[in-house]
C-alpha cells in the first residue's frame, strides 16, 4: 500500500501562526516556523509539503498548466478541440498576460524560493550531523534544479536566485542570467541530489513513499540536462546508472504499465500519487464536501454521452469526459497496426453500445458506436489510454474528476534518451544506439531493427512511445525542429480522417518564430524593470 504524501497547508504557504503572544507563551500544540527549519524533522515536514504543491500542477486549481506542459501542446502529435489554455494549443492571441505562462513561472519560482529556504537552513544545521537534514537537503537541491530546469527550457531568460528571500534582500537588481551559470547551478544541484539520495523508494513502517524523488530521478533529469547541451558521454552514463540498477526495469507487458490507479512499477521512475484518502492530493473546492483530484481523464476522454445510445457515462468508457485533447492522425499513422501493440494499449479507438434500452435503430449491444462529422471529434475520437481512467471512477462513473497516479519520468524516455545520445556519438550503426532503441521498438511486437539508426526514426519512436507524457515539445525545441514538424504535422486536416467536419490546424498556420519559448510574464517583466529584464523578443 503507498504512503501518501501530505501536509497542512502552511507548511507549503506563509508558515505563519494564528497564535496571540499576549502572554508571551509557547505553544505546545502547533509546528512552529521556528521549528520547521531549526530541526531536522521540521525540514522533512517542509519538502514533504514541496512535493503536495508540485503535486498542483495537475490538480484543479492549476489545471491548465499540465496539459500545456505534458499533452503535447505545440506539437505535432495532438489535435484540439477546445478548452483548456486554447491559445497554446492553437498558437494564437499567446501575449505577455497569458495565464498558463505567469502560473508557470509562479508556480515554479515558489518551489525554488522554498527550496533555497530549505537548502539555507539544513546547511545551517550541519549536513553531516543527521541523515534526515541531509535527505531534505537533497530533495530540495532536485526539486530547485529541476524547476530552473523546466524555467529554462520554456523562456531561456530567467534569474537566479539561491538565497531564501528575507528583510535583507527584498531590494534587488533584476537581470538575466548567462546561459550557462542557469546550467551550473542545475548540474551542481542535480549531483548534489543524486549524491545523496537513495536508488530505492523509501520506505517505513506506514508503508512505500511512492512519489518521493530518488536518485534514479536525479539521474534520469540529469541526462535530459546533458541532452540538451549535447554532452552526450554525460547523458549515456547517467543513464546507463540507471539501466544498471536492479530497481528499475522495462516491464514485459506494455499496456500494464498505464493500467490501473497505482502506476508503481518497475518501469516509472517517478509520478503524481494520488488517491481519495485525506493527503492523496486531491482538495476540497469550495462548497462542496468531496475531494477532487485531477482532470486530465476528462480533457483526454471523447463526451461520448452526447452520443445517441451511449446513454450515461460508463466507468468502462473511462468515465466523465470533455474530449479536449487528442492524438492526431499523423501519430496514429506512425504505427504499424498489425504489429505494433501500442497502437491499442496506448489508445481506445472504438466506443460500443452498452445500454440496451437506449439502442438506435438497427443496431446492437456491442456494436461499434458511431455520431456525425460535427460531434465526432468531441465525443467520439480515439483518444489516450494513458490518462484514462476506469478505476477511481468506478464507484461513480460521473464523477468530474480522477485519482489515477500521473507518469512524470518513465524508463523508456531514458533508453530513448541514450539510444539518441549513441547516435549522435557513434552515428546511426552504433551497436549500443541499436539495442537501446530495440527496448521499445521490439518490446511493442515489432521485429528487432538491426539499423541503422536515423534521427528520424530515432524522432518517429520517441512519439511512438512517449506521446503525451510531456516529451515532444522540449525535444523538438532541443533538436532545432519545433517549428518545422508543427508547420507539417500539427492539428489534423480533414483529407487525414474524413470523419472530421472541417480543418483543426490552426497551430500549422499559426506558428512564429517566437513560438520557441514563452512570454515572461508581463507582471513580473514591470516589476524587474524592463530596462534591466527585457520581454523575450515577439512579446
Amino acid at each position: 500500500m503507498k504512503k501518501l504524501i501530505y501536509i497542512s497547508a502552511f507548511a507549503i504557504l506563509g508558515f505563519t501562526t494564528a497564535c496571540t503572544d499576549m502572554l508571551d507563551e509557547e505553544m505546545k500544540t502547533q509546528v512552529t516556523v521556528d521549528y520547521l527549519y531549526t530541526t531536522p524533522d521540521g525540514l522533512s515536514r517542509v519538502v514533504t509539503g514541496l512535493y503536495n504543491y508540485t503535486r498542483t500542477l495537475a490538480t484543479d486549481n492549476q489545471s491548465d498548466l499540465f496539459p500545456v506542459q505534458m499533452l503535447d501542446y505545440s506539437t505535432d502529435l495532438m489535435i484540439f478541440r477546445g478548452g483548456s489554455a486554447a491559445a497554446f494549443a492553437r498558437l494564437d492571441n499567446i501575449k505577455s498576460d497569458i495565464s498558463q505562462a505567469q502560473a508557470f513561472w509562479t508556480y515554479n519560482y515558489n518551489i525554488i524560493g522554498k527550496a533555497n529556504e530549505v537548502i539555507s537552513a539544513a546547511e545551517k544545521l550541519g549536513l553531516e550531523d543527521n541523515p534526515i537534514t541531509k535527505k531534505a537537503w537533497a530533495e530540495a537541491k532536485l526539486f530547485r534544479g529541476r524547476s530552473y530546469f523546466e524555467l529554462y527550457k520554456r523562456y531561456e531568460r530567467l534569474y537566479l536566485n539561491t538565497a531564501p528571500t528575507d528583510h535583507t534582500n527584498l531590494d534587488r537588481e533584476f537581470a538575466p542570467a548567462k546561459k550557462e551559470y542557469i546550467f551550473k547551478l542545475i548540474n551542481d544541484d542535480l549531483t548534489d541530489a543524486m549524491d545523496v539520495l537513495d536508488w530505492t523508494v523509501p520506505s517505513s513502517s506506514a508503508g512505500v513513499s511512492y512519489g518521493r524523488f530518488t536518485k534514479a530521478v536525479a539521474k534520469h533529469i540529469k541526462a535530459q540536462v546533458a541532452m540538451w547541451q549535447e554532452n552526450w558521454d554525460e547523458a549515456i552514463k547517467q543513464c546507463e546508472d540507471i539501466f544498471a540498477c536492479p530497481d528499475y526495469a522495462m516491464l514485459d507487458d506494455r499496456s500494464a504499465v498505464f493500467s490501473g490507479a497505482d502506476l508503481n512499477n518497475s518501469e516509472i521512475l517517478w509520478s503524481f500519487q494520488f488517491s481519495k484518502a485525506i493527503g492523496g492530493g486531491g482538495f476540497i473546492p469550495d462548497g462542496e464536501t468531496d475531494l477532487t483530484g485531477h482532470r486530465m481523464s476528462l480533457i483526454c476522454t471523447p463526451n461520448y454521452k452526447k452520443v445517441a445510445g451511449l446513454g450515461n457515462f460508463r466507468s468502462e468508457h473511462g468515465g466523465y469526459g470533455w474530449g479536449r485533447v487528442y492524438p492526431n492522425s499523423y501519430l496514429l499513422s506512425l504505427y504499424d497496426k498489425e504489429k505494433d501493440v501500442r497502437y491499442e494499449s496506448y489508445f481506445k479507438h472504438e466506443w460500443y453500445y452498452m445500454d440496451e434500452d437506449i439502442l438506435p435503430a438497427g443496431k446492437q449491444l456491442g456494436d461499434v458506436a458511431s455520431t456525425t462529422t460535427t460531434l465526432y471529434l468531441e465525443c467520439l475520437h480515439p483518444c489516450t489510454r494513458k490518462y484514462f481512467d476506469m478505476w477511481t471512477n468506478a464507484d461513480l462513473p460521473s464523477r468530474k474528476s480522477s485519482f489515477k497516479d500521473i507518469a512524470i519520468y518513465r524508463l523508456a524516455e531514458t533508453y530513448l534518451m541514450a539510444s539518441e545520445a549513441y547516435f549522435h556519438k557513434e552515428g546511426g550503426a552504433s551497436a549500443k544506439a541499436i539495442e537501446y532503441y530495440n527496448e521499445t521498438w521490439e518490446r511493442a511486437g515489432n521485429e528487432y531493427f538491426n539499423g541503422p539508426l536515423t534521427l528520424d526514426i530515432l524522432l518517429d519512436e520517441y512519439a511512438r512511445e512517449l506521446n503525451f507524457e510531456g516529451v515532444r515539445w522540449p525535444l523538438l525545441k532541443r533538436l532545432g525542429l519545433l517549428e518545422e514538424r508543427v508547420k507539417l504535422h500539427a492539428g489534423d486536416k480533414k483529407v487525414d480522417d474524413p470523419l472530421l467536419n472541417k480543418d483543426y490546424i490552426e497551430a500549422r498556420n499559426n506558428f512564429k518564430y517566437f513560438h520557441w519559448y514563452w512570454p515572461i510574464p508581463q507582471s513580473e517583466i514591470d516589476q524587474m524593470g524592463k530596462e534591466n529584464f527585457p520581454q523575450n523578443e515577439g512579446y
